[in-house]
């Protein structure tokens, strides 16, 4: 086998183990409470996997299920979620733990009367720290979409701190964890594919030698 051949087979070698090292990101998830068709109240709510929990001090309605046909919904046809407790915070984490990217969340006023508020909201870093955004709801009907696109988090946590409850709905998140996991720590076949390439271009390139002397 000549050199420029070795050289094709060991590219496509390094190739491979590339290919086999990447995890492509999964699809994002949309959490619009759709699947939730029973009223519900409560201080705790899971949906796609993650969690909404609110720290209200024992009141039974913290976070608060407004059906399709509220007129008080600012998502015609659809399920919003209130934050039913003034000044309470909900905090939204993954139920199995990894981290995961918060992208978008559709904010809209307790009872969708063109009532401006400021909400603040606090993301924990999974590798520590913290990032933190202040939104302002404005005077119109209907969700407001504000983009975070913030990466690696543990934990997202809102509150009002101008006006009293809130609506919220369409949370956008894309848990990331798997494939920080598949970067940092490379796979078995990943590595005996990348040995044999290293075994197959010693053997050629000192046959190649003891065949030029």
């Amino acid at each position: 086998m000549s050199m420029p051949d070795l050289r094709k087979y060991f590219t496509i070698i390094l190739a491979l183990f590339g290919l086999n090292m990447i995890s492509f990101p999964a699809n994002a998830v949309v959490i619009d409470f759709e699947e939730i068709n029973q009223p519900y109240s409560g201080n705790s709510l899971d949906s796609k996997g993650f969690n909404f929990f609110n720290d209200c001090q024992g009141q039974a309605l913290c976070i608060l299920h407004r059906d399709p046909y509220s007129p008080y919904n600012a998502d015609p046809g659809g399920v919003t979620f209130t934050q039913n407790s003034p000044k309470a915070t909900t905090t939204l984490t993954n139920i199995n733990g990894n981290a995961f990217d918060l992208i978008s969340i559709d904010f809209a006023d307790y009872f969708n009367f063109l009532t401006s508020q400021n909400i603040q909201l606090i993301g924990t870093y999974a590798t520590g720290g913290t990032v933190s955004q202040v939104i302002a709801l404005q005077l119109i009907f209907g969700l407001e979409t504000f983009v975070f696109n913030w990466q690696g988090l543990t934990q997202v946590s809102w509150v009002e701190i101008t006006g009293n409850w809130l609506q919220f709905d369409n949370v956008v998140v894309q848990e990331i964890s798997p494939q920080l996991k598949s970067l940092e720590v490379p796979a078995p076949a990943s590595l005996a594919l990348f040995g044999l390439g290293l075994c197959l271009l010693r053997h050629f390139t000192k046959k190649q030698s003891q065949k030029n002397t």
